[in-house]
C-alpha cells in the first residue's frame, strides 16, 4: 500500500504543476487579447483592414496611408500584443527540452532579438542610402505583419497551450507561420527596393541585414527544434 500511496502523488503534484502553468499561460493569453480588443475599440472593419494589410502583396504608396487608420495608441498594443504571442510560442516550443525558468528566459530574447533585427537592421540601411522613404514605407510593412500576425500567433499559443498533446503538430504550425511572415515581408520589401530603385549594394546590404540574417536564425531555430 505505501508505494501505491507514493505513486498517486507524485502524479499529483506533476498534474498540478502543469495546470499551474497552463493557467499562468492562458492569463497571459487573455491579457493580450484585451490588448487586441482595446486597440479595435475605434476602428470599423478593424480585423478586416488588419488582415488585408497582412496578406497585401504590391506595395502602392496609397495602400500604405491605410494603415494611418489605426492611431498611435493601437499600434503600441498591437506591437505589444505581437511581442507577448511571439513569446508565448518561443516558450511553447523551448519547455519540451529546457525548464519553465530557462524557457522564460530564452523565449524573452528570442523574441527581442527577432524584433531587434527587423525594426533597426532597415534604418540603418536607409540611414546609408539617404532614403527616408524607404524608412518610413519599411516601417509599414512591419506594422502590417506584426500587427495581425501577433493575432494569428496569439491564437496559436492559446489553443497550443490547451492542447499540450499535439505538441508537434503546433510546432510544425508556429514555425510555418513565422516562415509566412518573414516570406511576405521579404517580398513586400524587394519589391519596394525595386520600386524606389535603390542602388544594388545598398540593396544588397539590405537583404543581408534585414531578410538573410533573420531568416537565418529562423532556419536554424526550425532545423534545431525538427532534431
Amino acid at each position: 500500500m505505501i508505494p501505491f500511496s507514493i505513486t498517486l502523488s507524485v502524479e499529483f503534484e506533476l498534474l498540478e504543476r502543469a495546470s499551474q502553468l497552463s493557467t499562468i499561460l492562458l492569463s497571459i493569453a487573455i491579457f493580450s487579447f484585451s490588448l487586441v480588443g482595446w486597440s479595435g475599440m475605434r476602428t470599423s472593419g478593424f480585423l478586416y483592414l488588419l488582415s488585408k494589410n497582412f496578406f497585401r502583396i504590391n506595395p502602392k504608396e496609397k495602400e500604405y496611408k491605410e494603415a494611418l487608420k489605426i492611431n498611435g495608441g493601437a499600434i503600441v498594443l498591437l506591437f505589444l500584443n505581437f511581442f507577448i504571442a511571439l513569446s508565448l510560442c518561443f516558450f511553447l516550443l523551448l519547455k519540451t527540452t529546457l525548464s519553465n525558468w530557462e524557457s522564460t528566459i530564452f523565449a524573452f530574447i528570442t523574441s527581442f532579438v527577432f524584433v531587434f533585427l527587423q525594426q533597426f537592421g532597415f534604418r540603418f540601411v536607409s540611414f546609408l542610402a539617404g532614403e527616408k522613404e524607404v524608412t518610413e514605407a519599411i516601417s509599414t510593412i512591419n506594422r502590417n505583419t506584426w500587427q495581425f500576425g501577433g493575432i494569428l500567433l496569439l491564437a496559436l499559443a492559446t489553443i497550443w497551450t490547451l492542447n499540450p498533446i499535439w505538441n508537434e503538430l503546433f510546432l510544425y504550425g508556429f514555425l510555418g507561420l513565422l516562415f509566412l511572415m518573414l516570406l511576405l515581408r521579404m517580398i513586400k520589401g524587394i519589391l519596394l527596393s525595386f520600386k524606389k530603385r535603390i542602388r544594388w549594394y545598398y540593396f544588397i546590404l539590405y537583404l543581408c541585414a534585414l531578410e538573410i540574417l533573420p531568416a537565418f536564425v529562423f532556419v536554424k531555430l526550425a532545423l534545431g527544434s525538427f532534431e
